[in-house]
């Protein structure tokens, strides 16, 4: 059950495999954690596609962006474990 106020929210596009990789990924880490993991077509917005472009995928936290590819696992392992330093930077 997700945790309320842990969420990740993946940005990527239909059709990229290296979004398809990190989905794979995140989706078993983020339901053993209790963390909601939000996919997002950077394409269904304007400002994400100017911003990210081809640059995905991209994880995002509550305070900014986690990781890029390819995933760095040391943050993300923190991060869901809950340390409060694992997304600053970046």
């Amino acid at each position: 059950m997700p945790v309320p106020g842990r969420e990740l929210t993946l940005l990527g596009r239909p059709g990229c495999h290296l979004c398809e990789d990190a989905l794979e990924i995140l989706e078993p880490r983020c339901r053993a954690a209790g963390v909601q993991l939000r996919v997002v077509d950077v394409d269904g917005e304007e400002a994400l596609r100017s911003r990210y472009g081809l640059r995905i995928p991209v994880v995002l936290a509550a305070d900014g962006e986690l990781s890029g590819w390819p995933l760095d696992e040391a943050r993300l392992t923190a991060w869901l474990r809950g340390s409060p330093r694992a997304s600053s930077g970046g």
